[in-house]
C-alpha cells in the first residue's frame, strides 16, 4: 500500500496542478470553427475565489476572515498583517478603500454575514513557524490513520459501531 502523503508533499503537489493549470489556460486551444481561443477556466467551485499570486521569501500568506477572534488569534500565534508594498501592490479582488485600515490588504469575503460585510486579511507567518505547525497537525492526523488502519476508531465508546471483524483497509 502506498504511504500517505504528508502536509508539505500534498502542497507541492497541489502547487504544480495549479502551476499546470495556469500553463494550460495560457495555451490557445482550437475552437470547434478552426480558430484558436484562451481556454476557459471551470466554474464549479473548485477554484479559489481569493488567492495571492505573490509570494514573500521565507514566509506562508494566508486570508484570514475577522470573525469570532481571528485575527487577535493569528497574531498572538506570530501572524503578521502583510502590506501593499510586499505583494507589489494591490489587485481588483482587495478592497482598495481601505484607508482606515493603514497599510493592511483586506479582501471582502462576505457580503452579508450577519447583516455586515466581512472582510479577511492578508497575513504572513514565518515559513519555518508554519512548518512547524503543519508537522504538528500531520502527528495528529497520523495518530488518527494509526487508530484507523488498525481499527481501534471508537476508543471505548460503545455508542459507535465497529465490524465484528474490526476495519480493514485493502
Amino acid at each position: 500500500m502506498p504511504r500517505a502523503l504528508n502536509e508539505f508533499e500534498k502542497r507541492d503537489r497541489l502547487v504544480a496542478k495549479m502551476q499546470e493549470r495556469k500553463a494550460a489556460e495560457d495555451a490557445p486551444t482550437p475552437a470547434s470553427n478552426g480558430a484558436t481561443r484562451k481556454k476557459r477556466n471551470v466554474f464549479n467551485g473548485t477554484e479559489a475565489k481569493i488567492s495571492v499570486q505573490h509570494q514573500i521569501e521565507g514566509y506562508h500568506l494566508h486570508v484570514l476572515t475577522d470573525t469570532g477572534g481571528r485575527i487577535q488569534q493569528a497574531m498572538d500565534n506570530g501572524y503578521e498583517f502583510v502590506t501593499p508594498s510586499e505583494v507589489g501592490g494591490v489587485s481588483e479582488n482587495v478592497v482598495s478603500r481601505n484607508g482606515d485600515l493603514g497599510e493592511r490588504i483586506r479582501y471582502l469575503v462576505n457580503p452579508r454575514a450577519e447583516g455586515t460585510e466581512q472582510y479577511g486579511y492578508l497575513m504572513k507567518i514565518r515559513q519555518e513557524w508554519y512548518e512547524e505547525d503543519q508537522a504538528e497537525l500531520q502527528a495528529k492526523n497520523n495518530l488518527i490513520d494509526a487508530a484507523v488502519r488498525k481499527g481501534r476508531i471508537t476508543g471505548d465508546n460503545p455508542s459507535f459501531y465497529t465490524p465484528r471483524d474490526g476495519i480493514k483497509l485493502n
